[in-house]
């Protein structure tokens, strides 16, 4: 805005550690909105037949380094496939999905073969019954890029369900803040 002063770039390495600190005190308490500076661009995605399921799998093919994955349902052939490429090409692939409906609940095998084929390419693969339901959809791509929204990672959610993805790209504050989530769900879960 006119007028407005600039913040140096030391003075916005301080808020995001003070940013940082926050974040870890409110996750483990599991009690307050977390701020998050806005960053980057936004790009969105709706199924069916409207892109979702390809940001998705452009988001995971974009990781250089690593992937940390929070899932309900965890079935679908191409997400599989493209965190696998991910894990051959050396990017750290970090799972939690659903115990419920991937195990136990799994009638048609799907979740826990896909589950399984990423544990056995050397993924990091555990599973979280903590909750009723472990609802997140989230993807947070090398420390710095989100994706979320209602997309489930099933054919489901890219064929025939209403759905929606939205994408934070080049976000460091927001990664931060999901990847405190995420943490969290990890100490909760199980291999």
């Amino acid at each position: 805005t006119a007028g407005a002063e600039r913040l140096s770039e030391a003075a916005v390495g301080e808020l995001i550690k003070a940013e940082g600190d926050y974040i870890a005190r409110m996750t483990e308490s599991g009690t307050v909105r977390v701020p998050a500076f806005g960053a980057g661009s936004i790009e969105v995605g709706f199924s069916p037949k409207g892109g979702a399921e390809a940001l998705v799998l452009r988001v995971i093919d974009s990781a250089k380094t690593d992937i940390k994955a929070l899932s309900y349902s965890f079935t679908s052939p191409r997400v599989v496939a493209a965190l696998l490429r991910a894990a051959k090409r050396g990017v750290a692939v970090s799972l939690v999905a659903d115990y419920k409906n991937n195990v136990t609940d799994d009638r048609s095998g799907k979740g826990r073969a896909a589950l399984s084929a990423l544990a056995e390419a050397g993924c990091d693969v555990r599973v979280i019954s903590a909750y009723p339901i472990h609802h997140d959809k989230v993807l947070i791509v090398d420390r710095q890029t989100v994706e979320l929204g209602s997309f489930n990672y099933s054919d489901a959610a890219a064929r025939v369900n209403s759905e929606n993805v939205l994408v934070n790209w080049n976000n460091p504050a927001l990664a931060k803040a999901y990847l405190a989530h995420f943490d969290r769900n990890w100490r909760q879960s199980e291999p």
